[in-house]
């Protein structure tokens, strides 16, 4: 197994997440469409690129990223391109398809300016395309990652009416979308958060949620020595343990970030504790900061004015102790004249900040993500 950082794991460098991806299966079986939730870094992308490279029986998967988009049009015609690509889809189908594309191009090329307003024709042909769609037998998966960032990217050029309409025309493909055809969406940021902030989350309350968790340590360990093997690394397995330990919070990025520091540092000796910790210290130092930096500028994208100012004191003081208390939460939320900080703690908690303890404290999710801000926002 290659170490991959950065980059979505692929093929034999990504690391098998039997329990999960059969979770998936299970709840696409019961003709349920999905949101998989979890906070940037825990490995969805990887997890969609496994579904639509190594398909079960019956099953075609088609992966579409939509993080830069800001026009619906442009959204449905993503999405029809994604399925004339499909080989499941017999020549009926595949016309039907061909047929909406002169529509959308019509209507692109009226779209003056910023502002789209949305043709209502486009959204009827797409919806009306969809529900007659012939997959031969086969489930159909249509995978849309980062959808969250659209329905974000919408809001700023298209303003809570644009936005909330996408997202009710998304629930009504996905309610009269033919029998096998499904979808899941996913995305680095909260999608329930977004909804709850446009005060549109009957338009999602149709998705099943799977939670993608953390690894466990068995499976952290497991990660690390296969990465480690790859390289022909010699270590003390408690070395590793001790590796686990700091990162805390197992996701595939972090460790792989802690093993290319490891490879960095290693001079052909056996990896022991004192390596670990020279490679953990390595991780802050100003060329990583590309793997971090988004944390920090993510809060300038989502919150503004005092809400923004009243996130980052919370971070910043968080990364300085061990937890925060909801009383000390709500004297700082007074502090900046806020009360929508819980719904802000939410979001922060959605996207990987944060996360409650069962004393119902506070802390940073990641020590890893914590050090760095230790380091690097003041």
């Amino acid at each position: 197994m290659r170490n991959i950082v950065g980059a979505i794991p692929r093929g034999d460098d990504f690391f098998p997440r039997e329990n999960v991806v059969n979770q998936i299966y299970t709840r696409l079986a019961a003709g349920n469409h999905l949101y998989i939730a979890a906070p940037r870094r825990v490995g969805k992308s990887a997890i969609l690129y496994h579904l639509q490279d190594n398909p079960r029986d019956h099953y075609e998967f088609k992966y579409i990223i939509t993080e830069a988009l800001d026009n619906p049009l442009i959204y449905f015609q993503k999405l029809s391109e994604s399925l004339y690509s499909l080989k499941s889809l017999p020549k009926k189908s595949l016309e039907t398809i061909k047929n909406f594309f002169p529509i959308i191009q019509m209507s692109l090329l009226a779209t003056t300016g910023i502002k789209v307003e949305f043709d209502n024709k486009i959204f009827y042909e797409f919806k009306q395309l969809i529900s007659t769609l012939d997959t031969q037998g086969k489930t159909v998966v249509i995978m849309i990652d980062e959808f969250p960032q659209a329905v974000e990217n919408i809001w700023r050029q298209q303003g809570t009416g644009g936005a909330e309409q996408f997202l009710q025309f998304n629930r009504e493909i996905r309610q009269q979308a033919s029998a096998n055809i499904r979808f899941i969406l996913t995305g680095s940021i909260g999608l329930p958060n977004i909804a709850e902030k446009l005060t549109a989350t009957k338009t999602i309350n149709d998705l099943n949620v799977v939670e993608l968790p953390s690894l466990t340590r068995t499976e952290g360990l497991e990660l690390l020595k296969q990465l480690l093997a790859g390289q022909s690394v010699s270590y003390e397995e408690s070395a590793l343990e001790y590796l686990l330990a700091k990162i805390d919070w197992l996701v595939p990025f972090y460790l792989q970030l802690a093993v290319q520091a490891l490879l960095e540092g290693y001079s052909g000796a056996t990896v022991t504790k004192p390596l670990v910790d020279q490679a953990f210290a390595a991780i802050f130092q100003q060329r990583h900061n590309i793997y971090f930096q988004h944390y920090y500028d993510r809060l300038n994208k989502v919150f503004t004015g005092n809400e923004y100012d009243f996130a980052l004191a919370l971070l910043t003081q968080l990364s300085q102790q061990l937890t925060l208390s909801r009383s000390q939460i709500q004297a700082l939320a007074a502090e900046h004249q806020l009360t929508t900080h819980p719904r802000i703690l939410r979001t922060l908690e959605a996207d990987g900040y944060l996360f409650r303890t069962q004393t119902d404290d506070y802390s940073f999710t990641s020590p890893v993500l914590k050090a760095w801000w230790q380091h690097n926002v003041f």
